[in-house]
């Protein structure tokens, strides 16, 4: 049977579908890049944008600098990014100069390897992506068939698209990327074939959510049709809304026969020290959710239902919730199908509760709506609702939005800023309130981390002394001898010495080292 690759997502997909993305922080990083870079992955799938934004907002901590560490733990590790329509940071669409000199600096700072997804499935303005990134110096470009339900997304709509992207000759592989976790075994063996026949030797990747219990099941299904690569989190940061677990795909794939060159040691550490650090700062761990088939008619991402249930309790009205999700159906179809992933679930469910919520469809529409429907995110799958276009775009604030400035160029922005800042710094002032970074900035540069040669070592010494039944411990390495004991000899350390023939160790206090 063929090997089966893994990518793993925890630190990117799994921590921002159960963590919004605010989970984790450098010091994650730098203690499990040590062991993620042993563990065999085929990539990792490291950081977006959003958790860019969250590192400056929240925690003040330099996102280029938890890039760099994360590059120096795993040199040999192909660090991933995912880019998700042609914005950077921010809601909006990003000048396209903002976003080459973003994507030069994440390749600067080690980034290898970009997931292209764009949420309409355009190819064409996915393949401009694609452009800048082998333009920053890509090694390797991954572009997405964003996965989803409605009478448009037929398997003969992503083979399609999928023979475009084969055909450019301008993509390293594919991917399935069902960000709602709304795929079936049975659309699994109708949709892979589909794209495998349109894009013959390209390699196919799968990413889906467990929102439904169904992607264990479905990679098993999609592996067996000849997709070579699988994205998982390690089980902590797995199933729920997040990816299945590292763990449980390779038990099974193994099972039925297929090779996967992962280390199941590194794993477990991977699992303890996720679990570790999420109990001690209160996050959630995941966990497999029921089956319920009404998601399949709203779709909306378990991120955003957290968000709208909060709303819906913060002015009294949470027995309102199915009236909202019946509305996101009605809203997503007026819309012309948009797929429910960022932004446009937030959208989606946003101009949802504003009907309910005020008792008058389309009433109040937010900007973000407005722009989608002049088109500034892209053409829908489907024609919008006339009489809902002609309702969102009589709104006056319509024709202000619809009056898009001419894109700064990169000296404008430099000369908006004040005075020649780093090229890193220039990105986040371009996509992020000023008094943000300048926090960030004040924070100062994250903590050297602990080695990867130390903190093993440091963890045998720990794990030792807490073992009551030994009375000496001793390290020999031929150049450099350590024995540490209990009782009249505990505290000294011995370094250099030899051995007289019965045991006892030659002292040399002058080089006595904190055993500590």
């Amino acid at each position: 049977m063929p090997t089966v690759q893994f990518v793993d997502t925890t630190l990117r997909d799994g921590n921002q579908s159960l963590w919004s993305a605010t989970g984790v922080r450098t010091s994650l990083v730098q203690r499990l890049a040590p062991v993620l870079a042993r563990a065999g992955f085929r990539a990792v799938e490291l950081i977006t944008s959003t958790h860019m934004a969250v590192a400056v907002r929240w925690h003040r901590e330099d996102p280029w600098e938890r890039i760099r560490l994360a590059r120096r733990l795993m040199p040999g590790v192909t660090l991933g990014f995912l880019t998700s329509g042609v914005r950077f940071i921010t809601w909006y669409p990003t000048p396209e100069a903002v976003m080459r000199l973003a994507f030069e600096c994440l390749v600067r700072a080690g980034i290898d390897r970009f997931w292209v997804a764009d949420p309409m499935n355009d190819t064409e303005a996915a393949l401009r992506q694609v452009s800048l990134c082998r333009a920053a110096g890509a090694r390797e470009v991954v572009v997405g068939l964003v996965y989803t339900l409605s009478p448009i997304h037929s398997d003969a709509f992503y083979a399609q698209r999928a023979e475009r992207l084969a055909k450019s000759g301008a993509v390293d592989a594919l991917y399935i990327k069902d960000p709602g976790g709304l795929l079936t075994p049975e659309r699994v063996r109708t949709l892979v074939p589909a794209i495998r026949a349109s894009a013959p030797g390209i390699p196919l990747e799968i990413h889906s959510h467990c929102n439904t219990g169904l992607a264990p099941i479905c990679y098993l299904e999609a592996v067996k049709l000849g997709v070579e690569t699988v994205h998982t989190a390690i089980s902590p940061l797995a199933n729920g809304t997040s990816q299945p677990a590292t763990e449980t795909v390779l038990r099974n794939l193994r099972h039925l026969g297929f090779t996967a060159p992962l280390d199941e040691a590194a794993l477990a550490e991977m699992a303890r020290i996720v679990r570790e650090y999420a109990e001690a700062r209160g996050l959630p761990l995941g966990a497999p959710v029921e089956y319920d088939v009404a998601y399949y008619d709203h779709q909306v991402p378990g991120g955003m239902m957290s968000t709208l249930k909060r709303q819906l309790a913060e002015i009294g009205m949470l027995d309102r919730l199915p009236a909202v999700l019946e509305e996101v159906v009605a809203v997503r179809r007026d819309l012309g199908y948009p797929i429910m992933v960022t932004p446009f679930s937030q959208f989606v469910a946003t101009q949802a509760l504003l009907n309910v919520v005020s008792g008058e469809r389309y009433a109040k529409v937010p900007d973000e709506v407005i722009r989608y429907v002049l088109g500034q995110y892209g053409e829908p799958p489907a024609p919008i609702d006339p009489d809902v276009r002609d309702r969102v775009l009589s709104q006056p604030r319509a024709r202000e939005l619809a009056q898009l400035p001419d894109p700064p160029t990169l000296e404008e922005l430099r000369r908006k800023v004040g005075g020649r800042i780093p090229d890193e710094e220039l990105v986040l002032r371009a996509c992020m309130p000023a008094d943000q970074v300048d926090a960030m900035l004040r924070e100062g540069p994250v903590p050297e981390p602990v080695t990867s040669a130390s903190a093993p070592f440091k963890r045998l010494l720990q794990e030792l002394a807490a073992r009551k039944d030994l009375r000496y411990v001793q390290i020999d390495t031929g150049a450099f001898r350590l024995r540490l004991s209990r009782g009249p000899d505990a505290g000294h350390a011995y370094s250099g010495g030899s051995s007289d023939g019965s045991g006892s160790l030659s002292k040399k206090s002058s080089q006595s080292r904190d055993s500590s």
